[in-house]
Parts: C-alpha cells; structure tokens; sequence
C-alpha cells in the first residue's frame, strides 16, 4: 500500500505559519521575591496607533537599519478600523522604488514589510504638507460621527493617495465614503 505525502506541505505550511505568529516576549519588570525564581513576561501591546505614531517607530527602524527606504517613495497610505481618534489596528504604507514596490504594514506596534510586483499610484504623498488622520478625525467629527452612527458602527477604513484622504464606513446595511481634502482637512464629497 503506498502512503500519500500530500498532506506535507499543508503541514508544514501550517507549522511555518505558526512559528511566525508566535511572539517574542518581552521581560517585565517582575517581583523580586516569592516566585521561586520566575519573572513576569507578559507583555500588553497597545491595540491601536495614530500614523504619526506609527511614523516615529519607522524612522526609529531606519536609524537603526533595519528598514531601507533609500530611493523611494511613499505613494499609499492606508488605515485599517481606524476608530473615531485617527487611530488604526493597522497602517500599511505603499513605497514604490526604481524597480521595486515596498508594502509596509505596522501592527501591534512593529513593522512588518515585503517586497512586492503590484502597481501602486505614481503620485508621491507629500506627508509633510498634509494633515494626518489624527487631524482629519478631529477636525471632521461631525460627519465622521454622523456616517458612523448611520450604520451602527466605530470604526473606518481609511486611504491617502496623493492629497485625497478616502474614507469608508463599511457596515452589513451598506457602505459611506466620504472624501476629504488632505492639506486642508476640508470636506470635498459625502454621500
């Protein structure tokens, strides 16, 4: 009777996947006396971020070379659920180089990035001339608060390509996009 490997790959797959999704860690700041030599690990990580925050623990990974972005630039932005702050679970960059595209994603406190084949808008974001989320959120309430509140939820998706910002309240009874000017904040279209 012959066995069949197909199954190996998926295995293997699945065991790969599991090693990347488990964390590191950190060491606490545990009791000194009491535990018989165990120290406290567990560590919270924050569940959301604001871009500006994000963009700070990116120039901190730059300084300190773990992230190359010599030669490109910054052509997407994307928040995912972010909430009535500005601040998203997920921000993901879009860079596009010479021969090269960049996605990164900031999650849970940490980078993440891949080098990828996918077309991306040419138009560079002049982040230093624009307002960011946090802004945005703040200076709209009133029709972010407003589109919110028609479908029952608290949290948007969120795009920046070039100086548009594009805003999505998505819900099961339908779905919002509002769009805002990025250097002004000013409300350009709602529903």
């Amino acid at each position: 009777m012959m066995r069949s490997f197909r199954f190996y790959p998926v295995l293997s797959l699945a065991l790969v996947l599991a090693l990347l999704c488990s964390g590191c860690s950190i060491p606490g700041q545990g009791s000194s006396g009491g535990n018989g030599g165990l120290t406290d690990i567990t560590v919270y990580a924050k569940e959301r971020f604001t871009l500006d925050e994000a963009l700070e623990a990116l120039r901190a990974d730059e300084q300190e070379g773990l992230v190359d972005l010599a030669g490109m630039e910054l052509t997407q932005v994307m928040g995912i659920r972010v909430d009535r702050s500005g601040s998203a679970r997920t921000w993901t960059l879009g860079y596009r180089g010479e021969n090269m595209t960049r996605i990164l994603e900031y999650t849970a406190g940490r980078w993440n990035g891949v080098d990828v084949q996918i077309p991306l808008p040419e138009e560079r974001i002049p982040l230093d001339q624009l307002i960011l989320p946090a802004q945005l959120y703040t200076q709209q309430k009133t029709p972010i608060g407003e589109a919110l509140s028609r479908h029952g939820v608290n949290e948007t998706e969120l795009m920046l390509q070039g100086e548009t910002y594009t805003l999505t309240v998505p819900s099961q009874s339908g779905t919002t996009v509002l769009t805002f000017d990025a250097r002004t904040g000013g409300l350009r279209s709602s529903p």
